[in-house]
């Protein structure tokens, strides 16, 4: 008696077709998921990037234009944004010429990715990048510093974050801030050794490259001088015949 071998053939078929469907899975699980978390990831940190820039304008608003108080609203994907009161802040900016001395506290608004080891931050009007762990350090937008080569001023905007509590949040969020303070120094005139330091955050150096990058670029042309993050005006390139110093206090109430 001959046996009929047809249904063999469609049960091997089927585990054939079966066999490819789970392999497909698995490749996309092993090689496809891991490239669409990372893609989801940059995502959010470019979304940041963004954020951070608008709050940065913000806060220029609030300090040039007579803004008494902002709202931004914002989507905080993949992370966490929180506030650091300047007198928990590590960071800080010292100001000095032969005879007088500004030492200023920062505080900051700060981005960490949960995703990956993206770290964000609004230090001192500046929007700056950095991996967590590693060292390095890029600024994404630059403060608002500038020197006037018809006049020979040189002014220099602090910008003091301060916070009643530490705030922390992810997804929707509304940052609400408002300028309680602006103080304008007395311009020194004809000053001399005009020298700008970047004391870091005992914790670690987390943005000394890119404040080095900025204030000994283009933009200011400062020396690096031996003692470590401090950095020296070009008097003999760019007499410098006013300094002015303008801080501003912005208070963070809730995000």
């Amino acid at each position: 008696m001959k046996m009929n071998e047809r249904a063999v053939s469609e049960a091997i078929g089927f585990i054939l077709i079966l066999g490819i469907v789970i392999s497909g899975i698995g490749l996309v699980t092993l090689y496809g998921y891991p490239v669409l978390l990372k893609e989801q990831s940059n995502t959010d940190v470019k979304n940041m990037e963004r954020a951070m820039i608008v709050i940065q304008n913000d806060m220029k608003s609030l300090c040039f234009k007579n803004v008494p108080y902002k709202e931004t609203s914002l989507q905080v994907s993949g992370g966490t944004l929180e506030v650091v009161n300047s007198t928990s802040y590590g960071s800080s900016i010292n100001i000095s010429n032969s005879t007088d001395f500004w030492d200023y506290s920062l505080g900051a608004l700060i981005y960490r990715s949960d995703r990956g080891n993206e770290v964000i931050s609004l230090e001192n009007g500046a929007v700056m990048t950095r991996q967590e762990g590693s060292a390095g350090s890029a600024m994404l937008a630059e403060p608002r510093w500038f020197y006037d080569d018809s006049t020979g001023t040189f002014v220099v905007y602090i910008m003091n974050i301060t916070t009643e509590t530490l705030m922390a949040k992810s997804g929707m969020t509304t940052v609400r801030m408002s300028l309680e303070n602006a103080t304008t120094h007395p311009p020194l005139l004809n000053p001399t050794a005009i020298t700008v330091k970047y004391e870091t955050d005992p914790s670690g150096d987390y943005y000394s490259t890119a404040w080095e990058n900025y204030l000994t670029g283009s933009s200011l042309g400062m020396d690096k001088t031996a003692i470590p993050n401090e950095y020296k005006w070009k008097i003999t390139d760019n007499p410098v015949n006013k300094l002015v110093i303008k801080e501003y206090e912005i208070k963070i109430h809730d995000i």
